[in-house]
């Protein structure tokens, strides 16, 4: 039974859950992991984790300042290259970066994309949304598709001609 209404996110143009707030998808995400995960060679379930967090994060950029966008897309970009290094050191820097009085979430209406380049993209190829609907025992390899995804979805918007002084 599909629980999702017609609505679409704001954001990330998936369809909303029944809750009507897509922050309730990360939720779902989460859920998985807690079965998915314990099953998995602790390097491969971090980095599952790690995936599914800054994917939905970056597909929902208003709740993130522009500086911890730009960090949180270059680390997603360095885990999925050819020689990512051990998510324990990913886990260093990125604590590193948020430590100290550093702002990295702000609080700031789905639509409010103000502290974003205009271009960067309201609707992706793939989803939380997508994800959740997945076969559970392909959950690692779904979220590491889906943050390529939105890695190649991001520099494909942001290559376009800006429009209107963006």
């Amino acid at each position: 039974m599909d629980t999702t209404h017609t609505d679409r996110c704001a954001e990330c143009a998936g369809a909303l859950p029944t809750s009507g707030d897509c922050w309730t998808r990360l939720h779902e995400l989460l859920e998985i992991e807690t079965r998915v995960l314990p099953t998995l060679e602790p390097e491969a379930g971090m980095r599952a984790h790690f995936f599914a967090v800054a994917t939905y994060q970056l597909q929902h950029p208003s709740r993130l300042t522009r500086e911890t966008l730009d960090r949180l897309r270059a680390a997603v970009d360095e885990m999925t290259g050819p020689s990512a290094p051990p998510i324990a050191h990913l886990r260093r820097d990125m604590g590193r970066f948020a430590a100290g009085s550093r702002k990295v979430t702000r609080s700031a209406a789905p639509t409010d994309r103000s502290h974003l380049d205009r271009r960067w993209p309201v609707s992706w190829s793939v989803t939380a949304h997508d994800v959740t609907k997945g076969q559970e025992s392909e959950y690692p390899d779904a979220v590491g598709r889906w943050a390529v995804a939105t890695l190649a979805d991001l520099r494909a918007a942001l290559a376009a001609t800006p429009r209107h002084g963006g």
